[in-house]
This record gives C-alpha cells, sequence and structure tokens, in this order.
C-alpha cells in the first residue's frame, strides 16, 4: 500500500491543518523569492498552481533540495517548531498558494498526545540535519516534473487529497463566518396530542459560492475539530435569538400568545466549555430583548467528557431560566448515569430509533423504555426523525410529547417557517 507524499520538508505530519483567516490565497510571479533561508517562519503554504524550488545556499553555492507542484506543502517545518526557514522557496512558474497559520497548526499540535508531540518533535530534528548534510553535497539539479506526471503521483493517494480537500473546505468556511454566508433554517416541532407548533429548531445550512450546499454534517464535523465552531456557535445564538423575537412579533401581530413558544438551539461541547459561555449567553438574550424560558439549549452526551463543569454550566443555565435538553438520547455509553448525577429538562429520542420503530420490536420497546423513564422523571419527550404516520401514530400510543421530522415539514427558511404559523 502506499503511502501519502511527504511535505516538502520531508515531514509528512501536515495531515491536520487549518487555513489563516486573512491572506488566504498569495499569488506569487516567476523567480519571486517566497521565503529565505534564516528567516523567521510565521506560515507555510499549499501549492494550488505553479511550481516552486526548495534550495539550500546562494548564488553559485545553492543546491536545489525539491521541486513541488499543484497539492504540494512547503514551509511547514519552521510554524511546526518556530525555528527559522532551513531552506529558501522560489517560485519557478506563476504560483497560487493556499495559506496556512502558524497559530491553527499549534492548536492541533498542542491538543494532540504527547506521543505525537515527541514523533513531531523527533521527525524535525531529523529532517533538519538531512538538510544540513545536503549542503555538503554537490548532487544534480532536479529537473521540473510534468503536470501529467505530478496529477498522476497525487491521484494515487486519495487520503492525501482527502486532507487537502479539507483545508481548501476550511479555508472556505472561513470565508463564509467572515462574510455571514451562514444562514438558518427552521424546522417545526409539534404537540403531538393537539397536533400545534410549539416551537421550531433553528438548523445551520451553508450554501458555498464555490461548493453549493454544503451539507451540515460535513462542514459542522470539520467546524467542531477547529476553533472555527466557536465564532460559528455564537453566529448561531445571536441569529436564533433575533428570529425568536420575528417569530413572537409574528404571533402577537395574529393576536396569538407567545409566551410557551420556544427555539431549541444546537449548542457544542466547545461552545459550552467556554468559561464565558454563561455571560455570553445571558448577554446575547438581552441584546435581542427575549425570554430566557423561551430558549432550549440541545446538547449531547459529549459535554459530560468534564462531569463536573457540565453539571455546574447546566445548572447555571437553569437557574437563569433556560430549558437544556439531552440531544441524541439513547445512543451514548452511560446516558442513565447522566440522567442520574443531572438535572435537566427534556430528553430527545435520536432519529435512529424512530426509522426503525415501526419495523423492529427492539427499537420499539427500547424507545417505550426511553419514554416511560422521562415520565417517571417528570421529564417531557422529544422524537426527532418521524417520516411517516405510523411512526407518528406509535409515538402518541407510548406518551411521546413532541414530534419533529419531515412527516411535518421540512426545515424551511424564517418567512416560510413564520408561515406554518398562520
Amino acid at each position: 500500500m502506499e503511502s501519502a507524499p511527504k511535505d516538502s520538508d520531508g515531514t509528512g505530519l501536515m495531515a491536520d491543518i487549518a487555513i489563516a483567516p486573512d491572506c488566504n490565497i498569495r499569488l506569487f510571479t516567476a523567480g519571486e523569492t517566497i521565503f529565505t533561508e534564516g528567516s523567521t517562519a510565521d506560515k507555510a503554504y499549499i501549492i494550488e498552481s505553479g511550481y516552486v524550488e526548495i534550495f539550500v545556499g546562494a548564488g553559485d553555492d545553492s543546491l536545489q533540495l525539491n521541486v513541488l507542484g499543484a497539492g504540494d506543502i512547503f514551509g511547514e517545518m519552521g510554524i511546526i517548531d518556530a525555528s527559522p526557514r532551513s531552506a529558501s522557496a522560489k517560485a519557478l512558474s506563476p504560483c497560487r498558494c493556499l495559506v496556512v497559520s502558524m497559530a491553527q497548526v499549534a492548536e492541533r499540535i498542542e491538543s494532540s498526545s504527547p506521543m505525537v508531540r515527541l514523533f513531531i518533535s523527533m521527525s524535525l530534528h531529523r529532517n533538519r540535519a538531512y538538510n544540513a548534510y545536503l549542503k555538503t553535497l554537490a548532487t544534480p539539479q532536479i529537473s521540473v516534473p510534468s503536470p501529467a506526471v505530478t496529477e498522476k503521483a497525487y491521484a494515487r493517494s486519495q487520503q492525501y487529497q482527502q486532507i487537502l480537500d479539507d483545508i481548501r473546505l476550511e479555508s472556505d468556511l472561513q470565508n463564509a463566518v467572515r462574510n455571514n454566508d451562514l444562514s438558518l433554517v427552521y424546522q417545526p416541532l409539534l404537540n403531538l396530542a393537539s397536533g400545534t407548533i410549539v416551537g421550531f429548531e433553528s438548523l445551520l445550512r451553508w450554501q458555498c459560492p464555490q461548493r453549493g450546499a454544503v451539507t451540515p454534517q460535513r462542514f459542522i464535523t470539520l467546524a467542531e475539530e477547529t476553533s472555527l465552531i466557536l465564532p460559528m456557535g455564537d453566529w448561531i445564538l445571536e441569529h436564533s435569538c433575533a428570529d425568536l423575537r420575528r417569530f413572537q412579533t409574528h404571533l402577537e401581530s395574529r393576536g396569538q400568545s407567545s409566551a410557551n413558544f420556544f427555539i431549541s438551539i444546537n449548542i457544542s461541547v466547545r461552545q459550552f466549555q467556554q468559561p464565558d459561555f454563561f455571560e455570553r449567553l445571558i448577554a446575547c438574550t438581552q441584546r435581542h430583548g427575549v425570554d430566557a424560558r423561551q430558549i432550549k439549549l440541545e446538547v449531547t452526551e459529549r459535554i459530560f467528557l468534564n462531569e463536573v463543569e457540565a453539571i455546574d454550566s447546566i445548572g447555571k443555565c437553569r437557574a437563569a431560566g433556560f430549558e437544556v435538553s439531552l440531544d441524541d438520547f439513547g445512543t451514548g455509553y452511560s446516558s442513565l448515569n447522566y440522567l442520574e448525577r443531572c438535572e435537566i429538562d427534556c430528553l430527545k429520542i435520536d432519529q435512529s430509533f424512530i426509522q426503525k420503530l415501526c419495523s423492529s420490536d427492539r427499537a420499539k420497546i427500547l424507545v417505550g423504555s426511553i419514554i416511560d423513564i422521562a415520565r417517571k422523571l417528570g421529564l417531557p419527550t422529544v422524537a426527532e426523525g418521524i417520516e411517516t404516520p405510523a411512526q407518528m401514530e406509535t409515538l402518541k400510543s407510548m406518551g411521546c410529547d413532541i414530534g419533529q421530522g419531515f412527516l411535518f415539514s421540512h426545515p424551511l427558511p424564517l418567512v416560510e417557517a413564520m408561515a406554518l404559523l398562520g
């Protein structure tokens, strides 16, 4: 099995990096020096098009180490260990390069295990020693490879291409956050007994100019692996609170009470773990003039990785009037432990159970048990992913309180969601 191509410095360690939030793209002219040996390293580059020469020395004493083309990464060694450049880089042709920042590479390395950090340090040491050794040799110049050969070599490494695509996707996502290109859609939550809409869940969407619609699973997973989830989480909170106020105005203009209407907002683990999350949450509701009791915070069991801190944060939110719902209930390995140790307000049954509700006796037993446990604890239940009338009727017969799914409505833009309220 072939391994992924190594990075230009020889480390092969740029498997999980992020793009600088500004100056994402740099264009270099043929013959332009990109950086010099011994200079301070503050960024690395991914070549989008063109060729770059990596060399040591200067003038007649220079020694070419490599010629890199589209898909190659260079300049990464210095930003990993904050050391001066061990070689120089020059554009051999007009080049378009994607910029990789030092800060976000450092974030990834810092969050890795001590063993990974040790391997990185050892690899950097060996490659720097090898570059120093090459300066003592008189080796032939390396010729520029043909584009066909370069493309063929990289096409063989799907894993490497996936890594590069993740980097490009993160760059596009950073631009989307910065340029306010994200949007919210709203899916109704219905009281199953009465059939009336009691609230909506806000869901994030991204229509990328270059990629088209990117699935939430794709970009939210990527954001959660980086610090991008934090500004995205702030954006969701701000716009959800603003839209809650619009929902309220809409209801009141039609003579309907908005007192019990709510918006359900998904909160990421990293967002919830911010030391000032509670203060930011309170400030957001005050800015938009909305009541904490009309906001439900949806969290997953992953927040309990730091159990003491999570229980304290949940307690603060509930004391201020926010309801906290445990999302994807039943998929974690210790759900019942959390229910015993932590006060929450609602259980949301994962859609994987609902999809099998009418075809699997086991799924039906499990859903019935979850609803029964919740009822005895005095907690309402929400079933997500309802797609058929049979699923709805079964859930009603079990005593499930609230339903959500395509049977009732797909997620809708704000104006269309408000129209559902009459």
